[in-house]
């Protein structure tokens, strides 16, 4: 009888265990869930973060390649008004001797 009871205490120690084990087993489950959710979650938003940063890079790069085309631009129109200007005078000189020739 003793021994039937110690086995009926040590089958229901077991069960214990195991059911200890389980619960444990299922919240460590849960954390590392929770943990991978995490560094996921945390991963996209260092993605977004990289992603915008190099938006802004390239936009501002963009525009400082715009503002130096526009810039050499501008001052290629001024050199060539320097220059037909010169030619026009001499032009308009030429033009107003032919006409006093006349």
């Amino acid at each position: 009888m003793e021994l039937i009871k110690q086995l009926k205490e040590a089958e229901a120690q077991a069960r214990n265990i195991v059911e200890k084990a389980r619960k444990e087993a299922a919240a460590m489950l849960e954390q590392a869930r929770r943990e991978q959710d995490e560094q996921l979650l945390k991963a996209q938003r260092d993605r977004d973060a990289a992603v915008r940063q190099a938006i802004d890079q390239a936009q501002e790069q963009a525009r400082d390649e715009i503002q130096e085309m526009a810039r050499k631009g501008q001052n290629r129109i001024e050199e060539l008004k320097t220059a037909t200007r010169n030619k026009t005078d001499i032009c308009v000189s030429e033009i107003i001797a032919r006409l006093e020739s006349l």
